[in-house]
């Protein structure tokens, strides 16, 4: 009976051991048949109630997605749908969502958000997503029933995370945390554990993990592009030539059109070139094609012309609202060539009170109103009659 026994526990500790590798290699290790055929042998003896959610259970390793993500070259993240949650690493890309964000990592070593027009990525925040994923490991596998997917917030609202390197590309779809029990730290205070449940999408019947570590998003453009536009001070060193602020008609109440311009060398255009210097962006977006876009108030820089064919200008159209959206054009020769390109392909929301100051610069900065014949007379110390004579009198004594 004993050595019965100490059969027994070694074919269970194989095939123990044999499961563990199968998930930590992923469904790329496996032909697909047999990766569905495991699912299928593993759902039978697996159930809902049986599931050990314990802080406590032991965690496996995740090789494959540690080595994709390590060498990770793109990132896509796209919204979640009952058509791109069916579809398996092997179909078609064209099949697959529009990506809601994609990066990619240049031959210098820098992330930039090529969804975006290449706009330079949060090296930080790219590291930290990368990281996580990494450093994740195998806490649990749960059932991938729909009553199970819904619990786990693996629903249609869901992200999809795509990470793609020269070895192989993975698809997870990320849901809530887990309510996993407080462990005590070194100070002996209780802390949530970090984790995540994603589902792996390989397959019609994609497996569902609960992994060690949080993969959260941050957010997404906000919170995962570069802040900073341009520095005008160092793109532009010289003396801005001639400045003007044009406001738009608003025909709700009988207002024209209207522009105004600005001593180059007053504190006004001193205080607008310090707000732009640098300029930086709440949020982007990609420009809208519509035909109704229109911008509320635009300023316009000029700097003096060198020669016949380097005379450069900035245009600033910003919409209306609280959160304003805007248009950065750079005219003209002798700007960066990439800076240029990414701000025609996109919309940056700048801060509000940077449209307030231009709308209050264009109320402030009237054209002087024309003097009456009182008014000049009183200015040259003269009676009214003698403005008749002002020629004369301007003119020198013998």
């Amino acid at each position: 009976m004993s050595g019965f026994n100490r059969w027994g526990w070694s074919l269970a500790a194989v095939a123990s051991l044999l499961t563990a590798g199968v998930l930590t290699l992923g469904p790329r290790a496996l032909g697909m048949d047999e990766w569905q055929a495991l699912l299928v042998r593993e759902d039978e003896g697996l159930s809902e109630s049986t599931v050990d959610t314990s802080p406590n259970s032991a965690l496996g390793t995740l090789p494959l997605i540690s080595r994709i993500t390590r060498q990770a070259r793109e990132i896509r993240i796209e919204h979640a749908d009952s058509h791109t949650q069916s579809q398996g690493q092997g179909q078609d890309q064209h099949l697959r969502q529009p990506a809601w964000l994609s990066l990619s990592h240049d031959a210098q070593g820098h992330w930039k958000i090529t969804s975006l027009a290449d706009w330079p990525a949060r090296q930080d925040k790219v590291t930290a997503l990368l990281g996580a994923l990494a450093e994740a490991q195998l806490r649990e596998r749960k059932p991938s029933t729909d009553k199970t997917l819904a619990a786990l917030g693996l629903n249609d609202s869901a992200p999809i995370l795509t990470v793609a390197s020269a070895s192989g590309e993975i698809r997870l779809q990320l849901g809530d945390k887990p309510n996993a029990a407080p462990a005590a730290h070194s100070a002996g205070a209780a802390e949530a554990l970090p984790g995540r449940y994603v589902r792996w999408l390989s397959s019609e019947d994609a497996p569902v993990l609960e992994l060690s570590r949080d993969i959260g998003l941050p957010d997404w453009r906000g919170g995962m592009a570069t802040s900073q536009v341009m520095d005008l001070a160092t793109l532009r060193p010289l003396a801005v030539s001639r400045m003007e602020i044009s406001m738009a008609a608003q025909a709700d109440i009988g207002m024209a059109a209207m522009t105004r311009g600005l001593a180059p060398d007053s504190a006004a255009a001193d205080h607008l070139v310090a707000a732009l210097s640098p300029l930086k962006q709440n949020d982007l977006r990609l420009r809208s094609g519509s035909d109704d876009w229109q911008a509320a108030v635009t300023l316009r820089l000029h700097w003096p012309q060198l020669q016949a064919h380097s005379q450069q200008q900035l245009t600033l159209a910003i919409e209306a609202g609280s959160k304003p959206w805007a248009r950065l054009t750079l005219d003209g020769s002798g700007w960066p060539v990439p800076l240029a390109k990414r701000l025609g392909a996109v919309e940056i929301q700048v801060n509000g009170a940077l449209r307030e100051q231009l709308i209050a610069l264009v109320a402030v900065v009237e054209p002087p109103a024309p003097l009456s014949e009182v008014a000049i007379a009183a200015a040259l110390g003269v009676s009214p009659l003698s403005l008749l004579h002002l020629p004369a009198l301007l003119l020198p004594t013998p």
